[in-house]
């Protein structure tokens, strides 16, 4: 479900728990709301109200560590692809179609990774990332290096190769974390029990109303929050592709060299 609709779903259920107490109040006899009953009742909303915090708080831990960790693995990404562009930039000009295919790559993944964000590089070939990235592994692997330095290059792509693959496998999981639907169930039960209690006890005028009313869209709001940041690629909160972009940008500065024609059979 959209981060939205359950902000919306938590507000209207702990605005509709408040104000339906405050109207029950009004038909309670008297010693259903005496002093010693919202002592009771404060005392049990208390321990209800700490386990929230408690809830709320691994939440926003869990999914700021997340998002934090994968906007750090973008940046380490970005960084292996400008390394083994480099490594194989210098290896000569045998590697035009690793290069080519590594900027066909980074293309490819930042359209599949950011999908439907604005100002995305065109893509060149209608091959998935997945395909191009099994495509640079065979054009890596087939290198066979002529002179001592290539001999030091082949290593060097190939570790470099090995860790765009592993930080690909991250980043894929990364994007999939989500919050078990049973916290937001529960949470959303202890909040609207909590707003029962408050309006249960308040009086009915509009300054109650009013309070209650930005509390419960407060909390909303925080709910919203962290479930945005729950899926780090999509959203209003989301890790950005600059690194990448700026990845592509970096390969594309040197030109890439036509490679060498094989000599025609006799």
């Amino acid at each position: 479900m959209a981060s939205w609709a359950v902000a919306a779903i938590a507000f209207a259920c702990m605005f509709t728990g408040a104000m339906g107490a405050m109207a029950l109040a009004r038909f309670l006899p008297a010693h259903h709301v005496s002093k010693e009953t919202q002592d009771a009742v404060k005392l049990g909303v208390g321990m209800i109200a700490a386990m929230a915090s408690l809830i709320l708080g691994l939440m926003t831990a869990s999914v700021k560590g997340n998002f934090d960790t994968t906007d750090r693995d973008v940046h380490t990404y970005a960084t292996y692809i400008l390394g083994l562009d480099a490594s194989l930039r210098h290896y000569g000009p045998e590697t035009a179609v690793a290069r080519t295919l590594l900027d066909d790559y980074g293309r490819a993944v930042i359209n599949e990774t950011w999908d439907g964000t604005p100002n995305l590089p065109t893509l060149r070939r209608p091959e998935s990332s997945e395909v191009l990235l099994g495509n640079l592994e065979t054009a890596v692997r087939q290198l066979a290096p002529s002179t001592p330095e290539a001999q030091e290059l082949r290593p060097e792509a190939l570790a470099r190769l090995n860790a765009i693959i592993t930080t690909r496998w991250s980043v894929l999981e990364e994007s999939t974390a989500a919050i078990p639907t049973i916290f937001i169930v529960v949470l959303v039960i202890w909040l609207t029990l909590i707003f029962a209690s408050f309006g249960l006890f308040a009086p009915a005028n509009a300054i109650s109303i009013v309070a209650l009313t930005l509390c419960s869209a407060s909390i909303g709001g925080a709910l919203f929050l962290i479930l945005e940041m729950s899926g780090p690629f999509d959203g209003f909160i989301a890790v950005s592709p600059k690194p990448m972009q700026d990845a592509l940008v970096s390969i594309e500065r040197f030109p890439i060299p036509t490679a060498p024609a094989k000599p025609a059979a006799q």
